[in-house]
């Protein structure tokens, strides 16, 4: 197949309208509203419209992204969405009468019952809404300036979300590798844990992941490269969807529902891109429809769309670098940091050797940060405690996460830069430890490095 550079072009960009089609516009109104289109098309446009509407009006990620926060900041959005709209109720009520469940109260805008509930209130509304506008609107022919608006607003909440994780991604924010992954045992991770800590491992990957999800908004924001924008978007959520079904992420239906409104975009382009890349003929420029009449209001509408697409940007990129600062890669690590082997356990001065029967000795002890610490006990298991190192005070305090009403105070003394002993009382018993940090360069995960020349394949 021979496709001429031009061509694509011409398909993806649309064309700009010369002067004498513009003044026919002015005199007879947009040209483009004269098209009939068929009863299925209306009804397709009609029930696409709801929903979509619905899921955009509706969904936290969104509305936290139009508003230009973070990812860190998910929840709390989560929560003022849910406050805005009051329609909890709605779900709650659906999920017991038609599915005979109870939703938790807790919303973050993944894959748990309350979204799944939400899907299928959306999907019976907008399956009531198609047939009586239908009926109400039966002698309109088209929706081209409807449908010129809508796919606007698609286009900048599609924008709005790419630019939203791909942020994450280029700060890098959203895959993380802790201190505790070195040492936790390949076979204990879930699906999601395998995904989040392959990404986490190589900042580069994820930062180029990041770069070109922000390139696909970058496109979709200025309506001359949105098709192209809408086509790079279409083939980076299609990895992102299947990622997240392969490795159990619970995002399966935001990330589906994103690569629909990607095509969406590309619809109305459909045909003539398979003739692009199916046949060997000249495929011509179409003339889109335009929001105003006027040369002018377009060039301003357009000049609007790219500064809120640039805000939009901006306060995402600004939020999650505050966040990544604060509680990401970027935040000091603590004066602890590392992984400590316990070499020396005593339990009211009986020394405990190194069993892995034993439940109750200490095998590592993980600071990756000043509020979290996490055991490691002789079966390999993890338990994470909340935190608070008092360096001045020689102290650490633990709390545990399942359990706010459990608590422990270690006193600490620092003979040398790697060695740490700890005495405290822990469940009733009283507790000396003697640990030394471990040397992360020892993990062939952070020594092991990018190599141009391999001799051999280096697999472990």
């Amino acid at each position: 197949m021979k496709v001429r550079a031009g061509t694509l072009l011409r398909i993806l960009a649309p064309s700009q309208p010369n002067r004498a089609t513009r003044r026919n516009r002015l005199r007879t109104g947009n040209a483009l509203n004269s098209p009939h289109w068929s009863e299925i098309t209306r009804v397709a446009f009609r029930f696409g419209f709801t929903y979509s509407g619905l899921y955009c009006l509706t969904t936290p990620q969104i509305f936290l992204a139009l508003r230009g926060g973070g990812l860190g900041h998910l929840q709390a959005a989560a929560d003022s969405w849910a406050k805005l709209w009051s329609i909890r109720p709605v779900r709650n009520w659906v999920a017991v009468h038609v599915f005979d469940k109870e939703v938790g109260e807790r919303f973050d805008g993944g894959d748990d019952l309350f979204t799944w509930v939400g899907q299928f209130c959306w999907l019976m509304g907008a399956a009531a809404v198609t047939p009586i506008w239908s009926v109400l609107d039966r002698r309109r022919t088209n929706y081209v300036t409807l449908d010129t608006w809508f796919r606007l607003a698609v286009r900048m909440c599609l924008a709005g979300q790419m630019f939203s994780y791909g942020a994450a991604k280029a700060i890098p924010l959203q895959f993380q590798l802790p201190l505790a992954k070195l040492i936790e045992p390949f076979g204990n991770f879930s699906p999601m844990g395998v995904l989040w800590s392959q990404t986490g491992s190589s900042k580069t990957y994820q930062i180029l992941l990041g770069c070109a999800e922000i390139a696909g908004g970058l496109l979709l924001i200025l309506p001359r490269t949105a098709t192209l924008g809408a086509l790079l978007c279409a083939v980076e959520l299609t990895q992102v969807f299947i990622l997240n079904m392969t490795f159990d992420v619970p995002v399966k239906i935001h990330s589906f529902h994103l690569l629909l409104l990607s095509l969406v975009l590309l619809a109305p382009e459909s045909a003539r891109l398979a003739e692009v890349f199916l046949s060997n003929r000249t495929v011509h420029r179409s003339p889109r429809p335009e929001l105003f009449r006027t040369r002018r209001a377009n060039r301003i509408a357009a000049a609007g769309q790219v500064a809120v697409g640039l805000w939009l940007l901006g306060s995402q990129i600004r939020n999650d670098w505050a966040f990544w600062k604060e509680y990401g890669g970027g935040r000091e690590k603590p004066a602890l940091y590392g992984i400590w082997n316990v070499d020396e356990f005593s339990i009211d001065g009986v020394r405990n050797p190194p069993l892995t029967t034993d439940k109750q000795r200490w095998r590592r002890v993980v600071i990756d940060s000043a509020d979290i610490v996490t055991i490691q006990r002789m079966d390999d298991s993890l338990d994470g405690h909340i935190a608070a190192i008092d360096m001045n005070g020689h102290s650490i305090t633990l709390l545990k996460m399942a359990d706010p009403t459990w608590k422990a105070t270690l006193t600490l003394q620092r003979p040398a830069d790697d060695l740490l002993t700890l005495d405290g009382e822990v469940d009733g018993n009283l507790l000396h430890l003697r640990l030394h940090r471990l040397d992360l360069d020892t993990f062939p995960l952070v020594r092991r490095g990018f190599h141009w020349v391999q001799e051999n394949a280096y697999m472990r």
